[in-house]
């Protein structure tokens, strides 16, 4: 017991010199196996005395890191994908952000990773919540006054501009009182030949007789896909039955055999949130969308921008 004592207090004085540390690190300093470093790191971690990365992995380890050593994660922060590296650097450099305004990608991104986006939500007196972002080290209290400034400001804009509104919507004084009564008596006569006119019996119009539709089954208008382009399909796993699918798949190209992460939703309309959410579930392979529905604009966009390297199809 004595020489489990004599380890913990061991690291606690390593990671104290050294900064964050991931449990190899640790097993070699104290000459002990992997498996040890880590059940030492987890109790100190379970007394408070370590706290450990959320989300944060290097090599599928976490970092562990003594209160105080916060700053010197971003050490780590290579450790991330590449989208979010993105999106953290966007949130470091505006220290705070309304979720509002935020991009999809930025959106999942914000909430995975934990370790760098800290979530303030403000509570309105009509129940409502709103939603910030703030970069992990900028202190939490300021933050909240810096929110609570955003949002007056924004209220008193928001009023400005309603009264500026307002304004324009006035109607003109030292109007002719003649024009008004014609314009009265004009609208009356309109209004009473709508009203004849709605009175007329409706003619019956003729019978259509409804042509049963064949509907394609999902499981084949996908493989058929696949099949069509010369596309190997090596996972299959439903999400929902006949409306979420996903797949890894490989197919060739002029670089080579390549292996792509598929995603199938059945919806009419596919927005920014669906594709940002099937790349986030991509992970590091590259993401190809299928769908019977429409791309709306919002999510063109998106595959113009921020990604690029995904690609969409419709399918019959």
């Amino acid at each position: 017991m004595a020489d489990v004592d004599t380890k913990r207090d061991r690291a606690l004085d390593f990671i104290g010199k050294t900064g964050p540390v991931l449990p190899i690190q640790i097993s070699k300093e104290l000459n002990i196996d992997t498996m040890f470093s880590g059940a030492v790191l987890s109790e100190l971690v379970n007394e408070g005395k370590l706290k450990v990365t959320t989300h944060l992995r290097v090599g599928g380890s976490p970092v562990y890191f003594i209160e105080g050593q916060e700053a010197k994660l971003e050490d780590y922060m290579g450790n991330l994908n590449e989208r979010d590296i993105g999106t953290i650097r966007v949130l470091k450099e505006k220290g705070i952000m309304n979720d509002k305004d935020c991009t999809p990608l930025q959106r999942v991104s914000f909430r995975i990773v934990k370790d760098f986006a800290k979530s303030i939500v403000l509570k309105r007196d009509n129940g409502e919540k709103e939603v910030f972002w703030r970069y992990y080290l900028i202190d939490e209290d300021a933050a909240k006054e810096k929110i609570l400034e955003m949002v007056k400001v924004r209220k008193i804009r928001k009023d400005a501009q309603k009264t500026v509104e307002e304004f324009k919507e006035e109607p003109s004084l030292g109007k002719n009182v003649r024009e008004e009564r014609g314009f009265s008596e004009k609208k009356a006569v309109r209004e009473e030949r709508e009203y004849e006119e709605m009175e007329k019996p409706l003619e019956r119009a003729p019978e259509v007789k409804e042509v049963p539709r064949v509907k394609k089954v999902l499981g084949d208008s996908v493989k058929e896909f696949f099949r069509v382009n010369g596309i190997t399909v090596w996972e299959e796993k439903v999400i929902r039955k006949g409306k979420d699918v996903n797949y890894i798949v490989s197919f060739d190209s002029r670089v080579g055999n390549v292996k792509y992460f598929a995603k199938f939703r059945d919806k009419k309309r596919i927005t920014e949130g669906d594709i940002s959410l099937a790349f986030n579930e991509a992970g590091n392979f590259p993401l190809l969308f299928l769908s019977r529905g429409e791309l709306t604009k919002p999510g063109k966009r998106l595959l113009e921008g921020d990604l690029k390297g995904v690609v969409f199809k419709k399918i019959q």
